[in-house]
């Protein structure tokens, strides 16, 4: 069979035990590689992740606020994946990157808060807290793109923009029918990082203008990135 790769959506829920200890499994292994092969691109060390119980990777996987979109291998040759074929595919294959998008929360209608749509995510929020869908309606629905990763090996394969685009397209749906004017997916990255910028740029998304709020909260330097997609008629 010849070799692919597929985007997939990691669902809430999973039919038994086993499946759910293998998305943990796939998880952890994925992260904590990231974190120590590239550590420069993530605000979390791989010191402490790696001290995590599989109940902590359990419940990243449920948060009710974030949705995990995944690349893994497949055979180009095989028939159509049914979903439980898609679970499968994610408890058993290798996880080749992975994106997490946060949201919805809602943001005001009039665009006073756009150039800084990752507040709603900043301390002291939840962020775990399950979000107001029905805040949604007529607002602008922002969604917060974080742990963003490819292995080394998975590079320069187009990997990173079909993992993005997927997840766009998904909370695109989401926020359309929620009743949202328009999507914001947002994000921050290292100023240093020119390869993830060019990407997030490919993909769309534009420079904001330098936020004291988010520079004062997270004590952080990294650029903050948007996307914006009308969902009116």
């Amino acid at each position: 069979m010849t070799a692919a790769t597929k985007v997939l959506q990691v669902p809430k829920e999973s039919p038994s035990s086993e499946i759910l200890q293998g998305l943990c499994d796939r998880f952890k292994t994925a992260r904590l590689r990231a974190l120590r092969e590239d550590p420069s691109a993530f605000s979390s060390k791989y010191e402490t992740e790696s001290q995590f119980e599989n109940a902590f990777w359990a419940k990243r996987l449920q948060n009710p606020l974030a949705k995990t979109f995944v690349a893994v291998r497949t055979e180009a040759d095989r028939p159509t994946q049914t979903e439980d074929n898609d679970l499968e595919l994610l408890a058993r294959n290798e996880w080749l990157g992975m994106v997490v998008l946060l949201g919805p929360r809602a943001l005001a209608a009039d665009g006073t808060e756009s150039n800084a749509p990752w507040r709603p995510f900043l301390p002291p929020a939840d962020p775990n807290q399950p979000p107001d869908t029905a805040s949604i309606a007529g607002s602008e629905a922002a969604y917060l793109a974080v742990s963003m990763f490819v292995l080394a090996e998975a590079r320069k394969q187009g990997l990173g923009r079909r993992i993005i685009e997927k997840s766009v397209e998904a909370v695109q749906r989401e926020a359309k029918s929620l009743g949202a004017s328009r999507l914001s997916v947002c994000l921050l990255v290292e100023p240093d990082n020119g390869t993830a910028q060019r990407l997030y740029e490919r993909c769309g998304f534009v420079f904001l203008p330098a936020d004291p709020v988010l520079k004062k909260t997270m004590n952080t330097e990294e650029k903050g990135m948007r996307k914006v997609v009308s969902l009116e008629d």
